[in-house]
C-alpha cells in the first residue's frame, strides 16, 4: 500500500486528461459554463494581447470537478500541470532561446480548487505573485459569488 501511494504522482502524470484545449485563439474553455460571454471577449482580448506583444500564451479552462476528465483524487497542482504539459501550452523556444512561458488558469467549481500553473521558463520567479493574484483578485471574487470576475480580474 505504501509503494502504491508513493508511485501515485508518477502513476497520474502517465494519464492523460479528457479534455480538447480551446480553440486557436479562443483562450478559454468554460466547461463548467462559470465566465460570462463580456468576460470571455474581454479574455480573449487580454490573450491576444499577450500573445502578439510578448509571445505568451495564457489560457483558461474551468470543470465541474477534477473526477469528470480522469483526475479523482488528484491534486489541482497535478491536473494543473498534466493538462499544460498535454496541451503544449507555449513555445519551447524563440529565436533559438529557450520560452517555455505559456499561463494557465484551471478552476475546478466543485472541488472548489483553482490553480494558476506556469511554464518552466518562468522558474518560480512569479510564484508568489501568482498567490497574490489567486488570493487577492480570484479567491476574493469567488468569495462574493462572482466567479466570472473573478476569473477575469486573474486574468
Amino acid at each position: 500500500m505504501a509503494i502504491a501511494l508513493c508511485l501515485a504522482p508518477w502513476l497520474a502524470t502517465a494519464q492523460d486528461i479528457a479534455i480538447e484545449p480551446p480553440a486557436e485563439g479562443a483562450f478559454v474553455q468554460d466547461l463548467a459554463q462559470m465566465v460570462k460571454s463580456d468576460d470571455v471577449l474581454a479574455i480573449r482580448e487580454i490573450g491576444e494581447q499577450l500573445l502578439s506583444d510578448l509571445a505568451i500564451p495564457i489560457i483558461v479552462v474551468t470543470v465541474d470537478s477534477m473526477g469528470q476528465y480522469g483526475g479523482s483524487n488528484w491534486r489541482i497542482e497535478t491536473f494543473a500541470r498534466i493538462l499544460f504539459d498535454q496541451w503544449g501550452i507555449g513555445h519551447e523556444t524563440i529565436e533559438g532561446e529557450s520560452w517555455n512561458r505559456g499561463i494557465l488558469l484551471v478552476v475546478s467549481k466543485n472541488d472548489r480548487k483553482a490553480r494558476i500553473e506556469l511554464g518552466a521558463d518562468w522558474a518560480g520567479e512569479y510564484d508568489a505573485t501568482c498567490r497574490e493574484i489567486m488570493d487577492g483578485q480570484i479567491i476574493a471574487n469567488f468569495k462574493q459569488g462572482n466567479f466570472s470576475g473573478g476569473i477575469l480580474a486573474g486574468v
